[in-house]
């Protein structure tokens, strides 16, 4: 069963995923594709009032769209002075699994506008919900998985990775003015996410970042659950420390269940690295130790 999404506010941006021709006068009709803007919301959280390119307003039904992905509002341009400079170089960098960007727009009143590759199916996290274990077999789970593992990011999270419309997993996270890691605020960072000693001691490394692997893999397997269920936030990390490591996801194979675990040592040293990692899950997709 999916989760229920937050009503979209006005002025959100979202991409047609279906043709609507609409069977009422009040409906706006639009094709695949189109970029429609939400106007309002409506008494039938199933239903939108929203408005096309030229202006024609109209009722849509929400699970005909998806939230546009591809350009992100930014912080101010005075605000950010060495954002243009990472930006230009990140342009440049092609990988596979990382959402391309495509450049960055600078309106007059000063914000910045990130534009990427369109991702057709929106974030992992949402995907994994809506589609569940009756379409998404193990193939496509590891698949998923290796995706991942391929492009290494700080920011490790299923609402951070996006699928493609042939079913890529690309880490989408664009926060290029990351301050160095020993002067992070540990107090924005999520914490079933984050390794405890990132929280404890703000130790931030690659193997922190295995941590998160570990967690994402969790999601991954559960279908978009949110990590530690029925462990209230302010008693994970007490929890984790302890020695505490969630159980495997239902249906989830019991080797990719040691690999999760694997990343959630306590002491960081033992985690394995990302190469490790790589060669683990290639090797239980070649064995066919996923099925």
């Amino acid at each position: 069963m999916s989760a229920i999404q937050a009503a979209w506010p006005s002025g959100t941006e979202c991409i047609a995923k279906y043709n609507f021709h609409g069977s009422a006068e009040q409906d706006l009709p639009f094709c695949k594709g189109d970029v429609l803007t939400i106007v309002a919301v409506t008494k039938d959280p199933n239903w939108y009032k929203a408005k096309n390119k030229v202006g024609r307003e109209g009722i849509i039904p929400a699970n005909y769209v998806q939230k546009r992905e591809g350009v992100k509002a930014g912080t101010k341009l005075s605000l950010m002075p060495a954002f243009l400079a990472e930006a230009s170089v990140m342009t440049h960098l092609r990988h596979s699994n990382l959402v391309q960007l495509l450049g960055v727009i600078v309106e007059e009143k000063g914000w910045l506008y990130i534009v990427t590759e369109y991702m057709a199916k929106g974030s992992l996290v949402d995907y994994l919900r809506s589609r569940g274990r009756s379409v998404l077999g193990g193939d496509c789970l590891l698949k998923f998985s290796l995706d991942v593992c391929e492009a290494v990011e700080y920011d490790l999270a299923a609402r951070n990775v996006l699928v493609s419309e042939d079913n890529v997993a690309k880490v989408s996270n664009f926060d290029l003015t990351k301050e160095a890691s020993s002067t992070q605020d540990t107090g924005k960072l999520p914490v079933k996410w984050t390794a405890p000693e990132a929280l404890r001691e703000k130790k931030f490394s690659t193997k922190s970042d295995v941590w998160r692997f570990g967690i994402l893999l969790w999601e991954i397997y559960s279908f978009g659950r949110v990590p530690y269920p029925r462990i209230p936030l302010k008693d994970v990390i007490p929890q984790v420390e302890k020695g505490y490591k969630m159980d495997a996801p239902d249906g989830c194979p019991p080797t990719v269940y040691e690999v999760m675990k694997n990343c959630w040592h306590l002491d960081a040293t033992m985690r394995p690295s990302f190469l490790q990692l790589g060669k683990q899950l290639e090797h239980i997709k070649a064995h066919e130790l996923h099925l």
